[in-house]
């Protein structure tokens, strides 16, 4: 209904004064049923999500050093013998290097690692640059730059960063080695050093633990080393090491950086400083070892340096001689050591680390009684370093940004000076530097995109490890195990990933091509490693036994230089104690799990490879002991390499199977978990219909008796056949606690079901599907509504193809734009049929027309904020929501853009409230026309300063890096306007709570009186009245008229929404805050057009019916377009993280999740709020129905409410449903699995936004003062009558 004036008068007043008291708003029952729904869909969800979603089982198992993973000796005892080692030693493998430093630079992918001297030399098609290479000069690096400026080029910023890796892979062969390090799905850091320290794969369902991880209870490396400090030999097994100090059994670790790791690792990386110094530890007593640990906060993606300096200012305790060490030695080497020191100190940024009081000379925190700085330099065993800066700097600017280049060249700076620490120690000591994940185009991770898969590793000793002969036998090893893999892998498909060792890096290469798709370089070529083979390869190399669940490989160069290892050669040694101890957990596995989820001719494939490999084993054994002194002739040789290929092959055909196929899936917690969705989405639906007749105390009063009833006999059910045969044989996880909750909610909701249908004075089947699908048929209302749940229909099936869920962006706007074009061919059709007398519904026609063209207008801009899928690129899709492709912060005219909205969002606002006159009302004056400006201009100077931060230096010009030498120390200077930043953010939603809100609280209608001349009617009727008394005619009388009274619910409400939009849009991007004010603009004329359609459509057959079915479908799919116009899809990579930093300056778990939260599902939040517009706008104050059956308006609120969820769970349904089909599909868990965990969240968004918020507090205060209003001016009216 259009909105009107309504004038203050006894005629007015008279008309609407009754007799009958209203009811008063159903609250309690309001609530009850939100709470049932609530609950039901959570039990059907956690059903679902347990039978889909299942963890492997743990296995509490560990290796010991003093057991053997051999069933028996081996048959060539007499080798062994002759080799001079005895058959009885119980040694898994010889320690290869007394110490180990694991250097872990987050997110180093793997070309950032790779020197490329082609490019170098070739990147700008120079031919003095190559005359120069071919006459055997370089070129120095002032004339590469003015080259590349003369061709308006430039070389990538994260590329040929690393020089001292390619320096010593060229000078020292012998002792490197350089690796792509494929991770395995989801690169999320917590789940990759899970893998890099048990060395098992992933399952989907650990990345939502990424930010509170548990202490890793399976059996890793780091818990060997705190195995055997804490004793686990026994004391015959141990002997005293050098310098008195205890054997090397006993390992002192020391480990520095990413806090997550002691999140994971507790007990084996607790610091023993305090403990030593107050000899309370039993680790101390006895000489035992001890550990030093400084963690550092890891999540604040907007912090590049404090981590990193962090581990850079301490690493010099351990890899450098203490002062007074320095004062025992020579004066020429006592300089250098100092001037070393001096340059780990430069490369610090953040200075003030530098006077930590773990960096005193006279009383460092580090030290304790028992262990001084002399100590902590000598002693160390293994040490941990985990940096961060290149991760956050991929987060906070993305690969191509300058300071990516910068921080690369810290970090190569770091590993130089640590490289020669090594160089200068008198204990062989290995280095990894090694990436935990690489990144995407954006510089985000955790999907499995191909560059965030693809990381590095760099292994390097100060002896040699990998002689020439070493790596030709090795490489020889992997091309045969790929060989035998092809012919001999019994049918199962295994990855091409997995299967071959080697890799062309066109990460490298397609940075490079040119617009004709030429390439300027060709791939390099380089050896290719999944990243759990580096578990068995650390155990071994430090003399530690392989982790009871690991599933790597041991990497083949590290030990095929190694002659006689116990009798036999090295690699082949490793190779059989790694097939050997995979076999064994794998045996546990299946004895321990009955539904293991191991295929037959999996099972049967692994047993006859490994017993091939054993079977030749055996051959070279008996081959070998009957000649011994043919032992390292040439054929025996490539028998020993045709053994190891075979133990390889199995390994692989292992890793490649379980890589498929491990998913546990439990069919009947999916299934009851499907059928409670389906019977809440039944219950949803027939709340809606009912609620169009009832109130929800007649639903309560009607049901709940039912409800009890059944749900406890289908709970007695449901535990009776928990002992059914089939129940009890096709799962492990179902027990009878969950049979009892799904009896439970199963029985009350079918009850619930069953009796509204059935109600006989409201029977569905009667009252209206007869009335509204027979009679009423083929009007318009059915034709809108129709359309709507076809919609709906079409939207929960675009998850039966993976193509179709890559493309659910596209498919939800056509299936919005042709709901929107229906609905403007009703709008022309009551605008053509309407005679020249009914001016009203020709008025609501051109309404309706407006309001839909200017919708699909906006939807059609919203197409212009794109963040592309994986799976999209590169074919038409093309990134936009920062501005440019590959960045990850917006640009700055994109942030001036987005303040044009600060004007634009609140003028829509009042220019509809202007209809009604509601915008003269203080609130819409104060909050809407001030406050809400004030608001929402703070957070787009927020985003301004942000962005000019990103993309433009202090000084003025984009952020330096160096091609060499010391990086930029500039990049570590915080801006000048990181301060007001936080105020900004701050005071933004300060504003919009304590300002908006309070007055909202305080005075939420938009309501004003203007004086002004009475009408002529009713001065016609006064003065007739004026005539029996006094001959004499009075003076004309003036009029109260209440301004904003025909939209007075409408208005009151939208007041509440715009305060929750103000905080919204504070946690939005740029392009994301402009995207979500045209979907407010939208939602708003949403409410616009439904409302005209309504009186358009209106006549006398049709008063009854609604077109709410069609407006929350039109709403839902907004939601959706919103979603993804904001710069999100249904993938782990798109949640833009940096915004859990927006307005605070430290790493607040909870906080940050909030933050993150409201910019993921900011469009659901928003358009959930404004469904109770849906039958609140343009809905006058003296509504009738309102005032006189309260309780049955505020049910038809919440029947829009649970019809809006209802499509929410359809679509929940539908990528669930698929899913489950899809449980064995090569994509289910990159494409379906991800879809469903995003799906369940948006449904408990939504419906505890619309039903618990929208409805259960905004709606009932507004209904609540409205309705004490109304009775005021009832009373008023009947006082005035009676006087009269």
């Amino acid at each position: 209904m259009a909105p009107s004036e309504n004038r203050i008068d006894a005629v007015g007043l008279s008309s609407a004064a009754t007799d009958n008291r209203p009811r008063p708003l159903p609250r309690r029952e309001h609530w009850l049923v939100a709470f049932v729904l609530l609950a039901a869909s959570t039990v059907g969800f956690w059903l679902f999500a347990r039978g889909f979603l299942l963890t492997r089982m743990v296995l509490p198992d560990h290796t010991l050093s003093s057991t053997l993973p051999f069933a028996d000796p081996p048959p060539s005892a007499g080798v062994s013998s002759e080799a001079g080692t005895s058959n009885t030693d119980s040694t898994w493998y010889p320690a290869k290097f007394d110490r180990a430093i694991v250097l872990i630079v987050d997110a180093l992918r793997v070309d950032f690692a790779t020197w490329s001297e082609e490019l170098d030399l070739r990147f700008g098609n120079n031919s003095s640059l190559l005359k120069a290479k071919e006459a055997g000069s370089h070129p120095t690096d002032a004339e590469r730059v003015r080259e590349r400026s003369e061709q308006g080029e430039r070389l990538m910023p994260y590329h040929n960063r690393l020089s001292t890796i390619h320096q010593l892979n060229e000078r020292y062969p012998e002792q490197t080695m350089l690796y792509r390090f494929r991770a395995d799905p989801p690169t999320t850091t917590l789940q990759r050093l899970k893998g890099l320290t048990t060395g098992q794969l992933p399952t989907f369902i650990d990345a939502g633990s990424n930010f509170a991880g548990s202490a890793i209870e399976e059996d890793n490396w780091l818990q060997s080393l705190r195995r055997a400090r804490i004793g686990d030999h026994n004391s015959t097994e141990l002997s005293s090491g050098r310098d008195g100090r205890a054997s090397s059994d006993q390992r002192n670790l020391v480990f520095l950086g990413d806090d997550t790791w002691m999140s994971l690792f507790p007990e084996e990386l607790s610091d023993t400083c305090a403990a030593e110094t107050n000899n309370t530890s039993d680790r101390v007593a006895g000489e035992k070892a001890w550990t030093r640990s400084r963690p550092f906060p890891s999540l604040n993606v907007w912090d590049i340096d404090t981590v990193d300096d962090g581990v850079l200012a301490r690493l010099p305790l351990f890899l450098l001689p203490s002062e007074a060490e320095e004062r025992t030695m020579s004066g020429q080497r006592a300089a250098e050591i100092r001037s070393r020191r001096e340059e780990w100190r430069g490369l610090v940024r953040q200075k003030d680390m530098l006077q930590h009081p773990d960096l005193l000379t006279a009383d460092s925190k580090m030290a304790s009684a028992r262990v001084g700085l002399s100590e902590l330099h000598r002693d160390w065993d293994v040490l941990v370093a985990h940096c961060l800066g290149v991760d956050h700097c991929g987060h906070r600017y993305g690969p191509d940004h300058p300071a990516i280049g910068a921080k690369l060249a810290q970090m190569n700076k770091a590993i130089e000076y640590t490289v020669d620490a090594i160089d200068n120690s008198q204990k062989s000591t290995v280095l990894f530097v090694l990436g935990d994940h690489g990144m995407d185009p954006k510089g985000d991770h955790g999907g499995d995109s191909p560059r965030e898969v693809d990381a590095a590793l760099w292994m390097y000793s100060n002896k040699k490890w990998n002689s020439r002969k070493g790596a030709e036998r090795s490489a020889r090893v992997v091309e045969q195990s790929a060989v035998v893999l092809e012919n001999s892998a019994h049918g199962l498909s295994i990855d091409q990933e997995i299967k071959s060792g080697w890799w062309l890096n066109t990460h490298l290469s397609d940075d490079y091509r040119q617009t004709s798709g030429k390439l300027l370089m060709d791939p390099p070529r380089m050896r290719s490693i999944p990243q759990i083979d580096f578990v068995p390869t650390v155990s071994l190399a430090l003399g530690l036994p392989i982790p009871f669940n690991n599933l790597g490989v041991v990497i083949p160069e590290m030990f095929a230089s190694d002659g006689d290892v116990h009798g036999e050669w090295g690699l082949l040694r490793a190779l059989r104690l790694n097939a050997a101890q995979t076999m064994r957990y794998l045996t546990t596995y299946m004895a321990r799990s009955r539904n293991h989820g191991f295929s037959d001719d999996a099972v049967r494939a692994w047993k006859d490879m490994l017993e091939r490999a054993d079977t030749s084993y055996r051959e070279l054994s008996d081959l070998v002991a009957q000649s011994p002194r043919t032992r390292r002739q040439p054929h025996i040789e490539v028998f020993e390499e045709k053994v190891a290929a075979e133990y390889h092959a199995f390994l692989r055909l292992v890793l490649g199977t379980l890589w498929q196929m491990w998913a546990q899936f439990d069919a009947v917690l999916i299934i009851l978990g499907l059928c409670i969705m389906a019977l809440v989405l039944t219950a949803l639906v027939l709340i809606y219909a009912y609620t169009r007749h009832s109130s929800l105390q007649d639903i309560i009063g009607n049901t709940w008796r039912g409800c009890l009833a059944g749900g406890a006999a289908s709970t007695v059910i449901f535990r009776a056949l928990f002992s059914v045969p089939f129940v009890k044989d096709s799962t492990t996880q179902v027990s009878i606690v969950d049979m009892s909750i799904a009896g439970c909610v199963i029985g009350i909701a079918l009850a619930f079901c069953v009796q509204i249908a059935c109600i006989k004075s409201h029977s569905l089947f009667l009252n209206i599907h007869l009335e509204t699908l027979v009679v009423n048929a083929f009007n318009l209302h059915s034709l809108v509504n129709g359309s709507a749940c076809v919609a709906g229909v079409m939207h929960s099936l675009a998850f039966t193809s993976n193509s179709f869920t890559f493309s659910e962006d596209s498919i939800v706007h056509y299936l919005l734009q042709s709901l929107l074009f229906i609905a403007a061919a009703g709008g022309a059709s009551a605008y053509i049929s309407a005679g020249s007398s009914q001016e009203k519904r020709r008025g609501s026609g051109k309404r309706v027309l407006a309001c839909a063209l200017a919708i699909m207008v906006l939807n059609r801009f919203s197409l212009y904020s794109t963040v592309c899928r994986e799976e999209q690129l590169p074919g038409g899709c093309k990134p936009t929501f920062y501005g440019s492709p590959s960045a990850s912060i917006s640009s700055v005219p994109l942030s001036i853009a987005n303040m044009s909205m600060v004007w634009l969002v609140p003028y829509v606002i009042l220019r509809f409230l202007k209809q009604s006159h509601s915008h003269r009302a203080m609130i819409a004056n104060v909050w809407i026309g001030i406050g809400m400006r004030v608001s929402m201009g703070m957070a787009a100077v927020y985003w301004v300063l942000d962005s000019i931060d990103g993309n433009i230096s202090p000084g003025g010009g984009t952020l330096p890096y160096p091609s060499s030498g010391t990086p930029a120390d500039s990049l570590n200077e915080p801006s000048d306007w990181s301060e007001v930043r936080i105020v900004l953010a701050r005071m933004a939603v300060g504003i919009a709570v304590g300002g908006g809100l309070s007055a909202w609280i305080a005075s939420p209608f938009c309501l004003d009186i203007a004086i002004t001349e009475a009408p002529k009617d009713m001065l016609a009727s006064e003065t007739s009245k004026k005539k029996t008394a006094n001959s004499r005619l009075q003076p004309p009388r003036q009029a109260a008229v209440i301004l904003g009274f025909g939209n007075a619910f409408g208005a009151a409400y939208l007041a509440f929404v715009t305060v929750i939009f103000c905080i919204l849009y504070t946690f939005q991007q740029p392009m994301g805050g402009i995207m979500l004010s045209a979907l407010f603009i939208k939602l708003l004329l949403c409410a616009e057009l439904f409302d005209a359609l309504s009186d358009a459509l209106a006549s006398e057959e049709s008063t009854a019916q609604t077109l709410v079915p069609a407006q929350v479908a039109v709403m839902a799919l907004l939601a959706y377009q919103g979603y993804f116009a904001t710069g999100h899809q249904f993938t782990l990579v798109s949640i833009q993280w940096s915004t859990a930093f927006v307005g605070i300056r430290d790493m607040h778990l909870y906080i940050c999740g909030i933050l993150v939260f409201l910019n993921t599902f900011g469009s659901f939040v928003l358009t959930a709020l404004f469904v109770p517009l849906a039958m609140l706008w343009n809905e006058s104050l003296g509504s009738p129905l309102l005032r006189l059956a309260p309780d049955t308006y505020f049910a038809r609120v919440t029947g829009a409410g649970a019809l809006y969820a209802a499509y929410n769970l359809l679509v929940t349904m539908g990528a669930a449903a698929f899913a489950a089909w899809f449980r064995r599909h090569l994509m289910v868990w990159k494409v379906f699995a991800p879809r469903f965990m995003f799906a369940a969240p948006v449904f408990m968004v939504n419906i505890a936004a619309v039903l618990c918020i929208a409805i259960g507090a905004a709606t009932v205060r507004v209904l609540t003062q409205g309705l004490a209003i109304g009775n005021s001016q009832a009373r008023v009216a009947q006082k005035i009558q009676s006087r009269s």
